[in-house]
């Protein structure tokens, strides 16, 4: 009977990333063979793509969705463990965790993964049309590709902390960021990051979008378009890792540039560590709070390895079951 109910709780609380990776690439495969098909009576995709975004044909558009929900698909299942794989130590868990998801997580869950794909297009569209975006792989520095990338971040989460502490204003917190804060120890990765009230989503997404038009237009930077990928992959790998139990520490000659344990911190004492990729700018306004080893831990509160949920959580399944 035990070995039931973790399994049941495994299914409800961790679904495999694999079945997901499985439907989406099926799902591409299919779509890609039909639009093949299809392309043989209109311009050929590769010509389109050169001559404009605005050319795309509508099953272009439906391509370009469904790579665009398997690339996040992936993520998910890199992100969630390569902790594992690199033998990374686990943040203990302090705060409560939410071992279930309601109705009004897996909508949110779902709106703002679809809501990705057209801030995705719109992204590389702006892209496109911006002259300090070079797309001629001929062109591709270190110059214009890596360097400028820590540029944007610092500029992006500029904003984004600033974003974030609004959203914790007493007024405003009800209403859209208290449900992020429903789940105190985060664990699932990118599905615990985007479990967000759709307004959050939007204003953190586009905020990616106002860092690159300033970045060029105010700063006069130039980005080679692979730079702008880089950009938003290493946002979402470290997004996702802030929502991990995995300790992360990312050092430049002895200084800490990434850790994931501060937003750990975020998440159970909320009027600190504001910052999405750093904490640089907490640093600045004075919100950064460090992450204490020797806070308390309780064992109960830990989590089932095979379930993903707390401990107290499965006690209290066996319970009921007898």
């Amino acid at each position: 009977m035990t070995n039931r109910i973790r399994q049941s709780a495994n299914n409800d609380s961790r679904p495999s990333p694999l079945r997901f990776l499985g439907t989406a690439l099926a799902f591409s495969v299919l779509l890609l063979a039909f639009h093949v098909k299809a392309d043989t009576e209109v311009p050929q995709f590769h010509q389109r793509v050169q001559a404009s975004p605005f050319e795309f044909s509508t099953l272009d558009f439906i391509l370009f969705g469904a790579f665009i929900l398997l690339a996040f698909e992936l993520l998910q299942f890199l992100v969630q463990n390569s902790g594992d794989w690199l033998g990374a130590k686990k943040i203990p868990v302090r705060g409560q965790h939410l071992d279930d998801f309601r109705t009004l997580d897996h909508t949110f869950i779902s709106f703002n993964k679809l809501a990705t794909v057209p801030f995705v297009y719109f992204f590389f569209r702006y892209a496109y049309f911006e002259p300090n975006v070079i797309w001629d792989l001929d062109n591709i520095t270190l110059y214009n590709s890596v360097i400028p990338v820590p540029v944007l971040i610092i500029v992006y989460d500029f904003f984004y902390t600033i974003l974030h502490w609004a959203l914790h204003i007493k007024a405003i917190y009800g209403y859209i960021h208290k449900h992020h804060h429903r789940q105190k120890a985060p664990s699932r990765a990118n599905a615990d990051a985007v479990n967000v009230h759709p307004i959050e989503f939007f204003l953190g997404e586009y905020n990616h979008l106002m860092a690159l038009f300033l970045c060029c237009r105010c700063l006069n930077i130039q980005f080679h378009v692979l730079g702008c990928m880089l950009m938003i992959a290493v946002g979402g790998v470290l997004a996702g890792l802030n929502h991990t139990r995995y300790d992360i520490v990312i050092s430049i000659l002895g200084l800490h540039i990434y850790d994931s344990k501060v937003h750990d911190v975020h998440h159970r004492v909320p009027q600190s560590n504001y910052g999405q990729y750093i904490m640089l700018w907490d640093y600045v306004f004075g919100s950064y709070r460090p992450y204490d080893s020797t806070d308390r831990v309780n064992k109960m509160s830990q989590l089932d390895p095979k379930t993903g949920k707390s401990l107290a959580h499965m006690k209290r399944l066996e319970k009921q079951k007898l």
